[in-house]
């Protein structure tokens, strides 16, 4: 059966492809769908982009709830090269706080 859209599976939190602003497809939709699940860290509050309306194209929206999740977990800031872009340092961190423990 499909899994609901809230529901995190394992591996859903490892990502392989570095992705920023255009980027498009089912692991931008996955990405968003984990950032919706922290609420520090959501793409949106309502409308395109919230919770159980996640799309597979990375914005500004995305790009913002990105660089959250980077200040929060101190991986970049302002300024800093790879700010709202996802990279190696933060795909890592992203599979630390959303994935599985093995």
């Amino acid at each position: 059966t499909p899994a609901s859209p809230a529901t995190i599976t394992t591996g859903s939190a490892v990502f392989t492809q570095n992705m920023s602003v255009g980027a498009n497809g089912n692991d931008v939709k996955r990405l968003q769908q984990l950032l919706n699940s922290d609420a520090d860290t959501k793409v949106a509050v309502e409308g395109v982009g919230s919770p159980g309306n996640e799309t597979s194209s990375f914005g500004s929206l995305t790009k913002q709830a990105i660089q959250k999740f980077q200040v929060k977990y101190n991986l970049a800031k302002e300024g800093d090269s790879g700010y709202g872009t996802v990279g190696p340092m933060t795909r890592a961190m992203l599979q630390e706080v959303f994935g599985v423990a093995r």
